[in-house]
């Protein structure tokens, strides 16, 4: 699973004797870098939250060298001292993972040691593993609300694939994996300042259906649904794809109180306006009337994927 690694400057002691307090801070990790300019006193130790830069990763283990320079700015003089390092982070491990470096300083005056005064800079660099493959959770009877990048507000169903991007501004932004607004940019506020989508879901393989026009009934292996047809639209014999749900669908008799997921529709074909959905009347599509077992199907369709970004499964109509 492709995983992004995250490294954050998280503290900064200073040891030793005092050559100065007004510290500047690069960090570089492979082409990523930042520069703080703070004030610390000798023996003071300082928090930051500061981000160096993300990096995605498909291994188990992921090395970065980093480069840390020091610098205690002067009137005159500036002291400066760097270090090197190579940070090794188990991508399996969600948990933060430190690694420190120190650095000594001493006190310069053109380009030769000055004195006895010699600083120690302890910086603790954290390093997080983060799942970019999510996935929508089951939330608001299956759909949660997010912002297409410069366009509307959409419903995504549950358990749908998303890669994470980054936070800002109190939301996440994403890319959307599968299903009709694959590959758009979208983004959600946070959930208590925390990512809505779930990280541990196993999609399972493409689900076979089979309806038969003449017993209007939908058998899904040993199980069998009725089911009500319309004879202005007859179905033709023939395997057709089953695609995942587009958007929540209107309750016209509040159904919602026998099946959560009534408003969950999955479409039959890639075009037209066939459904495979529950109600009590059929325009053409193929309309489970036991309402009551409609969630049981929504649970064998909505984690099954086919492979091809949109489908769940296949239909074969039979006479």
């Amino acid at each position: 699973m492709l995983k992004k690694i995250q490294f954050k400057l998280i503290e900064i002691k200073y040891l030793g004797k005092s050559i100065g307090d007004d510290i500047r801070i690069n960090i570089a990790i492979l082409d990523k870098s930042i520069q703080i300019d703070k004030r610390v006193k000798a023996g003071n130790t300082v928090k930051f939250d500061k981000e160096i830069g993300r990096f995605p990763s498909d291994q188990n283990l992921f090395s970065a060298k980093a480069k840390i320079t020091i610098t205690e700015k002067d009137a005159f003089f500036n002291d400066t001292n760097s270090a090197e390092m190579t940070i090794k982070v188990d991508t399996k491990n969600t948990r933060p993972q430190k690694v420190t470096c120190t650095i000594e300083l001493r006190e310069n005056r053109f380009w030769k040691n000055w004195g006895k005064s010699s600083a120690k800079f302890e910086l603790t660099i954290e390093a997080l593993s983060l799942a970019t493959i999510k996935y929508v959770p089951d939330v608001y009877n299956g759909w949660l609300k997010v912002k297409i990048v410069d366009g509307e507000y959409v419903s995504l169903p549950a358990f749908l694939k998303i890669q994470s991007e980054y936070f800002e501004s109190g939301r996440e932004y994403f890319t959307i994996l599968e299903g009709p607004y694959k590959d758009k940019k979208a983004s959600v506020k946070l959930k208590d300042n925390k990512s809505w989508f779930l990280t541990d879901i196993k999609l399972e393989p493409a689900v076979h259906l089979k309806y038969s026009i003449s017993q209007k009934t939908l058998f899904i292996g040993n199980k069998k649904y009725q089911a009500t047809g319309y004879t202005g639209s007859p179905w033709e014999k023939g395997w057709y794809d089953i695609e995942l749900p587009d958007y929540p669908h209107k309750d016209r008799v509040n159904y919602i109180e026998i099946s959560s997921r009534f408003n969950t529709w999955f479409r039959v074909g890639h075009n037209g306006e066939r459904y495979l959905h529950t109600g009590r009347v059929s325009l053409g599509c193929i309309t489970i009337i036991e309402i009551e077992k409609w969630n049981e199907i929504y649970d064998k369709l909505i984690k099954a994927r086919k492979g091809d970004f949109i489908s769940v499964g296949v239909l074969e109509v039979v006479e």
